[in-house]
């Protein structure tokens, strides 16, 4: 009995946890403080004065796996980036008459999951956080930027997912601990000068406006990237002789791909393994290391890929037959959790991406700004959205006017009790406002998923109060309700066609 009891435990538990694991990760920064380890602000006293998120997309920071089933869900910051980050300074940095007023533009803040490859347990994971900002100061009603950051950091553990709010205020840290080791009070060159349209301007992300040899198009010198900066700057090591052995990669998703092994050559014509290498060129085609092997690099518009294959931890069937099956346990029968675990299935391909700025690496995400901008680029490119209106209880269930609009258009919507629009939105690159005409709390903004449809539920107000609601629903609580929105249709259609 005391097993039984053990069992039906732990799966109730880990049905709580895929359960949770649905939602989105909403990370705040509360708990981290600034570390500036033994850097001292004495010699360049400064404050962080105003923070501006310059990023195009202002919405989700990335993507996490939650959960025994790795469900794949958006990481946003609690509260929007400005304010948590404004708040997380102003607790180590705070307003001190006689500093200088540092004003932060943001440029990137990203953060991703992946298995890790140094120790293939069956849990451990690698979490990593990247930042790129501008530090900006004002002198004489002008504004100059004195010195650009760039952060990454990683995090290895069981459970990376709980922890990117410390890796998140390690990145920053880094930046301000290079910022204050800088020289930047000696810049006073009006060639960084800015206005404040340029300030409040989204940061640019087609990198191939970056000035980066390996962005101009020129020959792909060969040699051996010790670095990133070895590639940005297409200056790899081409001193000593190398080889490569290359022989067919294994599986159908790998056809026509080979898997090569680059070698050094000695003076005395032996062949000695590469250690330590970011890649390396052939000449025609440059390799990034990852996983313990070579994979080939290429450039799609502003972005730089590759194909790898899925992370370490994605390898293991954490759930041996779906998520809800009734199964017998001890003469009981309890819904299965994990069935299965520890399983390792065939090693798939996987797309990954890695930023030229920070060198950070993340599997490729459907709802990235690239993959918008790619997506939107292209004819067809929109996001599903689907609304139903869902009578509430002790309300006059009246018909309604909804806009899903943005800064430049609007879609009205009538909705009546029980019925439902879906419409085809083809703004991927802001966000969604979702407004009804008359109601104290009238909007609910959100950034649509290109990947599903995204379904969201009105709720009128009960007579007499003015709080009624629009929120994001899950697909199988949507999917149940219009069931039961359709049934009634299709029965009232059938009573008109019998009245006729």
């Amino acid at each position: 009995m005391f097993r039984i009891r053990i069992l039906q435990t732990l799966c109730f538990l880990f049905i709580c946890t895929s359960l949770y694991a649905q939602g989105s990760l909403q990370i705040n920064l509360k708990k981290q403080k600034l570390d500036l380890g033994e850097t001292t602000l004495r010699g360049i006293p400064f404050y962080i004065s105003r923070v501006v998120d310059a990023r195009p997309l202002k919405t989700h920071i990335g993507t996490v796996h939650r959960g025994f089933d790795d469900n794949k869900t958006s990481a946003f910051l609690e509260g929007g980036m400005e304010s948590q980050l404004q708040d997380f300074f102003n607790r180590s940095l705070p307003v001190t008459q006689g500093y200088t007023a540092v004003i932060l533009k943001v440029n990137q803040l990203s953060i991703a999951e992946m298995g890790n490859t140094k120790d293939m347990s069956l849990a451990s994971q690698i979490g990593t956080a990247a930042i790129v900002m501008d530090f900006i100061v004002k002198h004489e009603d002008s504004l100059y930027v004195v010195f650009q950051g760039s952060a990454l950091v990683k995090r290895y553990g069981i459970d990376v997912t709980t922890a990117h709010d410390n890796t998140i205020a390690k990145a920053l840290s880094e930046c301000i601990v290079k910022f204050a080791k800088s020289s930047w009070k000696e810049i006073a060159d009006p060639v960084h000068a800015i206005t404040e349209e340029q300030l409040l301007a989204p940061v640019a992300m087609d990198k191939n406006l970056l000035d980066l040899p390996v962005l101009q198009g020129g020959t792909i010198w060969q040699g051996i990237y010790y670095s990133l900066d070895d590639f940005r700057n297409n200056s790899p090591d081409n001193k000593q002789a190398f080889g490569v052995d290359r022989k067919p990669r294994k599986g159908d998703e790998w056809v026509g791909v080979d898997q090569v092994t680059p070698y050094l050559v000695t003076a005395e014509d032996k062949h000695k393994t590469l250690k330590k290498a970011w890649g390396f060129s052939d000449g025609s085609q440059a390799y990034i290391y990852y996983d313990k092997d070579y994979f080939p690099i290429r450039q799609e518009g502003s972005g730089f890929f590759f194909d790898a294959y899925a992370s370490e931890r994605r390898r293991y069937t954490y759930y041996g037959v779906p998520v809800g099956t009734p199964m017998p346990v001890g003469g009981a029968v309890v819904v299965s959790a994990v069935v299965g675990i520890g399983i390792p299935a065939p090693r798939k391909k996987q797309t990954y991406q890695f930023d030229i700025m920070t060198g950070q690496i993340s599997e490729w995400d459907a709802n990235s700004y690239e993959a918008r901008s790619a997506t939107q680029s292209t004819s067809g490119g929109v996001a599903k959205v689907l609304i139903y209106y869902k009578k509430g209880k002790g309300s006059d269930d009246k018909p309604v006017t909804v806009q899903l609009r943005n800064a430049l258009d609007a879609v009205p919507l009538t909705l009546s009790a029980d019925s439902y629009e879906e419409i085809s939105w083809e703004d991927l690159l802001s966000e969604l406002n979702v407004c009804v005409e008359g109601q104290q709390n009238p909007c609910y903004s959100f950034l649509p998923d290109v990947t599903k449809i995204n379904y969201l539920e009105y709720m009128p107000s009960a007579i007499g109060t003015s709080e009624s609601l629009i929120r994001p629903v899950k697909e199988q609580e949507a999917v149940f309700y219009l069931k039961k929105i359709k049934a009634a249709q299709e029965k009232a259609q059938k009573r008109q066609a019998a009245d006729k």
